[in-house]
């Protein structure tokens, strides 16, 4: 079975969490707060009400009230928007109100402008439009694996991407860099954002040129990071001290990797820190060192033997 076939049977099935829900089982699928450390105040059901959504979308099943249904889940999309700690307008929302303009609800609805004051983000970009839906058969294999993260469905969801980097990557960067966003914020496995991230940065050996500045510092950045999560300092120091130049073009990013290159145990810490060190100098004297960096950099002087810098960036950091 082909990836858009088991994505389609997915969405089909989801008819079931239709006919519970009109059934009046709703738990599942109505706002329900919780808290974590992680991301604070979150709706537990988001996921589940995502499900919902598209299974309006792609009309699976027959809904004798469809637009009442609709604005019942806008409602709670609009609970979860107002309370969330991450905030956000999210493609829950986006799905509803095309639903809902589709339904026949006015664009100046009391609904609408109450999604409008929902949070920050929302008073920044949310307006309501409808939009084209794209036919399932369309999806292609990225487009399914960020719906499954969606929809909480993980099990297809590392399938599908397992499937994406078994498939042709090796000379596609524009695929690779889908795969290394899908690995940061859907699958969140080590394997898959090594797996990008080696990719791209061989591509970048041979082929620069299909690399602009940012791309550039990008593919040097992430692959020195991978290097120093694996422990290997060896490497990691070659990699920073090849790409100098590329690096340099975002002084705070470069001085932030190589503090956290010398942090993690690079051979010569003296010279990575006299290369970095103009650039924190600069950044302490409009207050911009974040104290976030304070342990990685305050480390990276100490292994470097420099006393004195030490003991500006504590009181440095003590003022802020």
């Amino acid at each position: 079975m082909s990836y858009i076939d088991e994505f389609k049977s997915m969405i089909l099935g989801y008819a079931c969490d239709v006919q519970k829900y009109l059934s009046g089982d709703r738990s599942d699928y109505v706002y329900c707060a919780e808290e974590s450390e992680e991301w604070g105040t979150f709706d537990k059901n988001h996921k589940n009400r995502a499900r919902l959504c598209y299974a309006l979308l792609y009309d699976v099943c027959e809904v004798t009230d469809k637009k009442e249904l609709v604005r019942e889940l806008f409602c709670e999309e609009l609970t979860d928007r107002e309370t969330d700690d991450f905030q956000g307008i999210g493609d829950n929302l986006r799905m509803l109100t095309s639903l809902l303009l589709e339904l026949g609800e006015p664009s100046d609805s009391e609904l609408f402008e109450r999604a409008k004051d929902a949070n920050f983000d929302c008073a920044c970009g949310y307006e309501p439009c409808k939009f084209d839906v794209v036919p399932l058969d369309e999806f292609s294999l990225c487009d399914c694996i960020n719906a499954l993260y969606d929809l909480d469905e993980k099990e297809l969801m590392f399938k599908f991407t397992d499937e994406l980097k078994s498939s042709e990557l090796n000379l596609d960067v524009l695929r690779l860099r889908e795969l290394r966003s899908i690995a940061k914020w859907c699958t969140k496995r080590a394997e898959d954002m090594e797996f990008a991230v080696t990719k791209i940065y061989e591509i970048f050996q041979k082929s620069p040129e299909l690399f602009d500045k940012n791309s550039a510092f990008n593919a040097v950045h992430d692959y020195v990071e991978i290097l120093i999560e694996k422990g290997d300092s060896q490497n990691a120091s070659l990699i920073f001290n090849r790409h100098k130049d590329t690096l340099e073009c975002y002084k705070r990013n470069y001085y932030k990797l190589g503090a956290r290159l010398i942090a993690g145990g690079a051979a010569a810490p003296e010279t990575i820190w006299a290369d970095i060190l103009p650039y924190i100098k600069e950044d302490m004297e409009i207050n911009m060192v974040a104290p976030v960096n304070r342990d990685t950099i305050l480390a990276a002087a100490e292994l470097a033997n420099d006393r004195e810098m030490t003991e500006k960036l504590k009181t440095y950091f003590d003022e802020r």
